[in-house]
């Protein structure tokens, strides 16, 4: 904050006048309160003492507005660097330019995104799920959407979470009476901020094509935080098929997950993390 500097001396060249204040001339049952506030010339200028205080006022609770506003604004900015969870963190790198376009599936999907972040731009409000083959760069193009929304200069929070290792991080809280990693921390951070990307849902009950369901403390963290979410934007990134999710999760959970939704379909395009093993 810029340090306002008040002067240690007034102005030697002060008189008063005659003249009262028009603004400080107060009325009590139609009568002049008997000690109005009177202008005084200070340098050749008439002004009243009163009026020049409630302007420095003023100018000063402007300034600290002006201050608090922006260390929110930062606040907000810094909510996707610093408190997001990620299970690898090459993700870091993610960007909208450097994810690999090779088949037309790709070229179509990432357009797709890019379209539905000019819409989030523009105030609307959808989830954005991206389902389909592992490793096809769905958890790359939710992060990457997620710092284009964050360094867009929208006064507005984003945050990334893969759904398993937040599930981990709560779990070992049960028996960490230090850990700020509870439930109702997550539950009241991932409802508050804008933009939230749940990553990799369906993971943290086990291998793809497992048939468990998932735990009633997981359906359960989830609920909180998708029914704080029905007036926001989600991000939602699985392999499952609408047919696993549906056996795997609540009804109603599933429901919320795929609220006014826009797919991202990966059909046909292949594992990059496979590509270059040699057996």
């Amino acid at each position: 904050m810029k340090k306002i500097t008040i002067p240690e001396k007034l102005p030697k060249n002060i008189t008063y006048h005659s003249e009262n204040c028009e603004r400080h001339i107060f009325v009590k049952n139609g009568l002049e309160i008997v000690k109005p506030i009177q202008k005084m010339m200070i340098d050749g200028e008439l002004i009243c003492p009163r009026c020049e205080l409630e302007k420095k006022d003023l100018e000063l609770q402007e300034a600290i507005q002006r201050e608090y506003d922006e260390l929110l604004k930062r606040k907000k900015y810094n909510t996707f660097y610093n408190w997001s969870i990620l299970s690898d963190n090459t993700i870091l790198a993610a960007k909208l330019e450097n994810y690999q376009v090779e088949h037309q599936e790709e070229r179509e999907n990432k357009q797709t995104v890019l379209e539905s972040l000019a819409r989030f731009k523009d105030g609307q409000v959808f989830n954005l799920i991206l389902q389909g083959n592992q490793g096809a760069g769905k958890s790359h193009l939710a992060y990457a959407a997620l710092r284009e929304l964050n360094e867009s200069g929208l006064d507005i929070s984003c945050l990334f979470v893969n759904v398993e290792s937040m599930m981990r991080l709560i779990r070992d809280s049960f028996g960490d009476k230090e850990s700020e990693y509870t439930e109702s921390y997550f539950v009241e951070l991932m409802s508050e901020v804008d933009y939230l990307a749940l990553d990799d849902i369906g993971a943290e009950t086990g291998a793809i094509g497992t048939d468990k369901i998932a735990t009633d403390f997981v359906q359960r963290v989830l609920y909180a935080i998708t029914t704080t979410r029905q007036d926001k934007s989600t991000f939602i990134t699985t392999n499952l098929s609408s047919e696993t999710l549906l056996r795997m999760y609540d009804k109603k959970l599933v429901s919320r997950l795929f609220r006014n939704p826009k797919f991202v379909v990966f059909k046909e395009t292949k594992d990059k993390r496979m590509e270059n093993i040699p057996f």
